[in-house]
């Protein structure tokens, strides 16, 4: 029976479009991320969920990077080719066009540009109403891919959609790069 069961599972998976299984597991997880920051805020308050948002978002980027380093064979990203291709890889398998619309670009040696015009959780955040509350916790993620890359990066953003922008623009600094 339960050979039957796993087969029959296989084959119905086997006919689902990947792309169809990759969103049913963004959502998957857009939804835990969201429900989780919304019981942290409620029960210990924005400033708690925020700075645990950055650290638990951090710890998990950092583990999807490197498992997706090692499937690409990847060792770390040496310089800004290798810093441009990692994250942009990461940003296609994780973060969807159909809920993030980015750019990313090296704007002069060190100095990488990242463009937001969609972003999920600014919408959500928005339609709740919370965006005076909310720290964006994709510096926790982009943290935890540059700890996995061997990089030391520093960020700035320079204007952001929950601010009233009509996008989101962060300035990459990389000050050093896997050895």
């Amino acid at each position: 029976m339960k050979t039957e069961l796993k087969r029959a599972a296989d084959d119905l998976l086997y006919t689902l479009p990947e792309a169809d299984k990759l969103e049913l597991l963004a959502k998957s997880r857009f939804s835990c991320e969201a429900r989780w920051m919304t019981a942290m805020a409620m029960t210990a308050g924005w400033e708690v969920a925020n700075r645990l948002n950055l650290e638990v978002g951090a710890s998990v980027a950092e583990g999807e990077m490197r498992r997706l380093m090692k499937l690409a064979g990847w060792t770390g990203a040496r310089d800004d080719a290798d810093v441009l291709l990692m994250v942009w890889t990461a940003m296609e398998l994780l973060t969807p066009k159909k809920y993030f619309d980015y750019t990313l670009e090296f704007v002069e040696p060190g100095r990488m540009l990242g463009v937001l015009t969609q972003c999920l959780a600014c919408t959500k955040v928005k339609a709740l109403g919370v965006e005076r509350d909310y720290e964006c916790g994709c510096f926790g993620l982009r943290a935890g891919w540059y700890a996995a890359m061997g990089i030391k990066a520093r960020e700035t953003l320079q204007k952001c959609m929950l601010e009233g922008d009509e996008r989101c623009e962060i300035l990459v600094e990389v000050d050093e790069y896997a050895g």
